[in-house]
């Protein structure tokens, strides 16, 4: 998989949700909604080239965990009880 560093990746993916976006539709969401993000197959980094942000574990100091930023809120007007994240478009 093809590693990016926090910078690198804020630069890039300059039409991928920003906290100014999600902070403007979060009005719409319960105090108590789940949030969830999309699930991805691995070959989108194992094939096409998804990058991922490396971060070391907080519990685990000899696993690091893996980041890809949000594409966007998804609205499903039938269901607050969640708010989903999607990883792709």
């Amino acid at each position: 998989m093809k590693q990016i560093t926090s910078e690198e990746a804020k630069n890039k993916y300059v039409h991928y949700l920003r906290v100014g976006d999600l902070k403007k539709q979060l009005d719409e969401y319960p105090d108590d909604a789940l949030i969830v993000a999309q699930r991805v197959e691995d070959v989108y980094y194992e094939k096409h080239g998804w990058e991922t942000i490396d971060k070391p574990d907080p519990l685990y100091t000899d696993h690091f965990q893996q980041y890809h930023p949000v594409w966007s809120v998804c609205h499903y007007k039938d269901d607050k009880n969640c708010l989903y994240l999607d990883l792709h478009y």
